[in-house]
């Protein structure tokens, strides 16, 4: 078993909890979830075709670099985030795509454990009816982005051009206003923020892209080596074969 497979598996065993008391909310209509999951299916439906496949990848670079293993909760973010907490003081983000995703749809951006439970449990739940790439996209399509710029059509005004046509610097752009978007005031020290921001998903994009890259020729030189052992084998197997019957 590979690492990136057991990673995986450790987070569907870590998941599954969360996953299950989600369905009983379900069930029971504690705290309204059927009709928040319906609203956010409805949501990531109805939006999602508005972005371009091409935004994701930096989405995932810039917001969610685990999201390939996870199923709506990234549980080592959450030990991150908790670890420097306690030991430096530092308030640091944990939040998933799908996580994102919810609060922007629900509307909750309150600061409590009970709200941050909540929107676990519907990310999770999200993730079993909806695929990642459609909830990122729909997650692009509706965030906030700055003063007067919200969603698609504030991306279109950013860019005065189709999505389809945006240059990777514009996306990574984009991308860095949903952790700081664009406020009405004070323009000169949030471009800074936002430049820092940019180099630094322009460089874990970069690393992402190099490391399945490599994985991808890995597994390309595997193949090769099983191909070409197979063929340096198979005249020994004539061999026999020819052998034997002469033998008879």
């Amino acid at each position: 078993m590979s690492e990136r497979t057991l990673l995986r598996f450790i987070y569907y065993l870590l998941t599954l909890p969360v996953y299950f008391i989600g369905y009983l909310f379900l069930k029971v209509g504690v705290f309204n979830f059927k009709e928040k999951m319906r609203k956010c299916i409805q949501v990531v439906d109805e939006r999602n075709n508005e972005i371009p496949d091409v935004f994701i990848s930096y989405l995932i670079a810039a917001e969610d670099h685990r999201s390939q293993f996870h199923y709506g909760i990234d549980h080592i973010g959450i030990l991150r985030a908790l670890i420097r907490g306690i030991l430096i003081g530092e308030t640091q983000g944990a939040s998933t795509i799908e996580q994102q995703f919810v609060r922007v749809v629900t509307g909750d951006y309150s600061y409590s454990i009970l709200r941050k439970l909540k929107e676990q449990i519907l990310a999770v739940l999200l993730t079993k009816k909806r695929s990642k790439a459609e909830v990122a996209k729909a997650y692009l399509a509706i965030a906030y982005y700055g003063h007067n710029c919200d969603g698609a059509k504030g991306i279109e005004s950013i860019l005065r051009h189709s999505l389809k046509k945006a240059s990777e610097k514009q996306i990574i752009v984009i991308v860095s206003r949903l952790k700081y978007p664009k406020p009405s005031t004070e323009v000169s020290r949030w471009k800074g923020k936002v430049d820092r921001r940019v180099a630094y998903i322009k460089n874990r994009h970069k690393n992402a892209t190099n490391k399945a890259r490599q994985r991808m020729l890995r597994t390309a030189a595997r193949s090769v080596n099983i191909h070409f052992g197979l063929r340096k084998r198979s005249p020994k197997v004539g061999a026999f074969s020819s052998k034997s019957r002469s033998d008879v």
